[in-house]
């Protein structure tokens, strides 16, 4: 889309007050790309003839137009309603070089997209053996570049039955794949039997060379949909004609060019050199597995019989040189000569080996050993025998490693499983400690926000953390309580912001934990992503609360548009919680939702005891009658001092209700038609509800 600030500024000194209107794109293509001031008062784009050189006026029903000319057939028209005297000739030309030097902006966007997009093909050809995957890729990336298209196909020629084959498709459904053609036949065919590209920019040409259709498609080309405009080229290996590619139009509008025909041509190159990667792939890939079938055969048990000797050093040794998990777990697959994976339960990943098919689910693993003791087991899952061992820390789960059994553990498999398992626990062990010091720094940078005594450098060290300020900065504090095992906070805690970490990867945030405590801070552009970004961390929060059997409460603060505030938003998620704490209360508060009880969160306990004594006193005494009476006050306040609906939730006549709110009056010395004992008594009444 044009960037039309510098024309629109322009224009709008010129025209002050009055209304303006701008259409772009190719000849008979036009689209309004900005209205200003009153839209109902400017008129829609009138028909066009033939786009003249630099630019021309004309003037339909009382309003005039600026008709523009562009390189690549764009034009560009702007409705100057009964203004257009605004303008001297020389700032006609003035807007004629703006709207110039903006669609040549354009154009280097899109050739720089067009590139973009033609090394990408051309990283793909070295990082993927996959046929289809790339055939899609090139012919999606050619639809992206040439913006005309909306829908794509590459055939193959088949030299056995002499038929041009669909291979990859784009915009077709699944049945288009079964119309082939044979050399010559329709556009597709010609283009094949005579490798001349073709451009197509309406049906009419297209149904002139719709010709020598075969018996067996003649129903379908009756029946398909037929397309607006199409281009096809040959692709070629060498001399060698091996299918087309073709892009075609269904619902755009823009006609297709010359450049188009070149760039759909380049990407035909990429499509023959996957195919011939593809055919180099599949031959070496067959003499590959025949020379590594007859060397595991020679070499299978002398090498399974020393690695396993050599287990504990070999894993010892990655470990030191801090190779991860990753290798760790694919020289057990090695050594131990089955598929092996791991299952980390704080980061909630599986690092699976090479041929691991390892069916088991986190919620299986942890149903697993939630009521048994976390030793090693063999279990049955999904017509699959496993071996599961698992790593822990005291009482807490930390891993499992998890065999896929063929055959049931030898004891030297067993003893490098467990080898296995203590250098997995060390590697663990590291992880908690590298943690702890990112957190230690996170935190540090987080109190330097809070602090905020120099600004600039603050926001740029954001950079650090992989943060960034944007317009909305809020504070979100979460609490896990009842845990007192060090090892297993430690656990819950990464597994949380493993899970935040996952949920809000595209949001700007800041979060560590501290003890049994999880801080975020995010920023993001408006008021939609503040909410956008809450309903995640509700979800994620749901989802771990399922996954650990555990409640947490959080607070989130206000979002404030300065950074100095930063440390308002950290105080409300403070006190939210400690709100939330008092009422026992679980999931996310905001410290909004907390409403007029935020006046009283720094107020002593005693006091606001002492308040309600004072007020309530009277009705506090020994006889039952005055428990009911309290009671009594409770429901009629809460019920909004519905007389009907207080007696309803008391189960007892209304003229008894009656009978005790008079007996309230006296007691309390208060009247409940006076608003300000009525202020009294509904203040005792939700204090006593939401403190004590």
């Amino acid at each position: 889309m044009l960037n039309l600030t510098s024309l629109q500024t322009y224009i709008s000194k010129k025209l002050g007050c009055f209304s303006f209107r701008i259409w772009f794109g190719q000849h008979n293509a036009l689209e309004p790309v900005l209205t200003v001031g009153n839209e109902e008062s400017l008129p829609l784009l009138p028909s066009l003839s033939d786009p003249a050189s630099h630019y021309s006026f004309f003037c339909r029903n009382g309003n005039s137009y600026m008709n523009i000319t562009l390189e690549n057939q764009f034009q560009l028209v702007i409705c100057l309603g009964d203004a257009a005297a605004a303008f001297t000739e020389y700032e006609l030309d003035y807007v004629y070089l703006l709207c110039s030097d903006l669609c040549h902006q354009e154009l280097n966007k899109s050739r720089d997209m067009e590139l973009e997009k033609m090394i990408e093909g051309i990283r793909m050809l070295t990082s993927t053996l996959d046929l289809n995957e790339l055939l899609q890729t090139i012919i999606r990336s050619a639809i992206t570049v040439i913006s005309a298209g909306d829908a794509g196909i590459f055939r193959l020629f088949d030299r056995q039955s002499s038929l041009l084959v669909p291979l990859a498709l784009i915009g077709f459904d699944d049945s288009f794949a079964r119309y082939k053609t044979k050399k010559g036949e329709a556009i597709s065919g010609k283009v094949f039997a005579d490798g001349i590209p073709r451009i197509y920019q309406s049906k009419q040409e297209m149904l002139r060379d719709y010709t020598n259709i075969s018996e067996e498609n003649i129903d379908y080309v009756k029946n398909e949909k037929k397309a607006n405009a199409l281009m096809s080229v040959p692709v070629s290996l060498g001399e060698t004609r091996i299918g087309t590619l073709t892009i075609l139009q269904f619902s755009k509008k823009r006609n297709f060019t010359n450049r188009d025909l070149q760039l759909l041509q380049g990407f035909a190159s990429q499509v023959a050199i996957a195919i011939h990667n593809a055919k180099l792939y599949e031959e070496t890939s067959l003499r590959l597995k025949q020379v590594t079938e007859l060397s595991t055969k020679l070499e299978e048990n002398n090498r399974l019989l020393q690695k396993r000797i050599h287990v504990h050093d070999t894993l010892t040794q990655l470990s030191l040189k801090n190779k991860g998990i990753k290798n760790l777990v694919n020289e057990i697959n090695r050594i131990l000569g089955m598929p092996v994976s791991y299952v980390d339960c704080l980061d909630n990943e599986i690092y699976t080996g090479p041929q691991s098919k390892n069916k088991i689910s986190f919620a299986a693993i942890s149903e697993m050993f939630e009521n048994r003791q976390k030793a090693p087991m063999s279990v049955s899952w999904f017509n699959q025998d496993y071996f599961v061992y698992p790593i822990t820390i005291g009482t807490v789960l930390l891993g499992c490693i998890i065999v896929t059994a063929s055959h049931p553990l030898t004891p030297m498999d067993t003893i490098t499983v467990e080898q296995s398992g203590s250098v997995l626990t060390l590697e663990i062990i590291k992880k908690f400690s590298i943690t702890e010091l990112y957190y230690k720094k996170t935190k540090e940078y987080f109190q330097q926000i809070l602090d905020m005594q120099d600004r600039e450098q603050i926001i740029s060290k954001g950079r650090q953390f992989h943060f960034t300020f944007y317009s909305y900065t809020f504070v979100v504090l979460c609490e896990i309580p009842g845990l007192f095992e060090p090892y297993e906070v430690e656990a819950k805690i990464q597994r949380l912001i493993a899970k935040f970490d996952k949920e809000l990867a595209n949001i700007s945030k800041l979060v560590f934990g501290d003890h049994n405590k999880v801080t975020l801070l995010i920023s993001v552009n408006d008021i939609a992503e503040i909410e956008k970004a809450i309903h995640q961390m509700k979800a994620v929060i749901k989802e771990w609360e399922s996954g650990d059997n555990h409640l947490l409460r959080g607070g989130i603060g206000t979002a404030y548009k300065e950074p100095e505030d930063i440390i308002k938003s950290n105080s409300e998620a403070n006190k939210t919680v400690a709100f939330a704490t008092n009422r026992n209360k679980f999931g996310l508060m905001r410290y909004e939702e907390i409403s007029l009880n935020r006046f009283f969160l720094n107020q002593p306990i005693q006091e606001i005891e002492k308040y309600i004594e004072e007020i309530l006193a009277p009705l506090r005494s020994d006889k039952i009658q005055n428990k009911d009476l309290e009671k009594t006050l409770m429901v009629y306040i809460s019920s909004n001092k519905s007389a009907v609906e207080s007696a309803k939730k008391l189960h007892i006549h209304i003229n008894s209700l009656y009978q005790r709110l008079k007996k309230i009056e006296e007691l309390l010395n208060l009247r409940f038609d006076d608003p300000e004992d009525m202020l009294k008594i509904q203040l005792a009444c939700h204090l006593k509800n939401t403190f004590i």
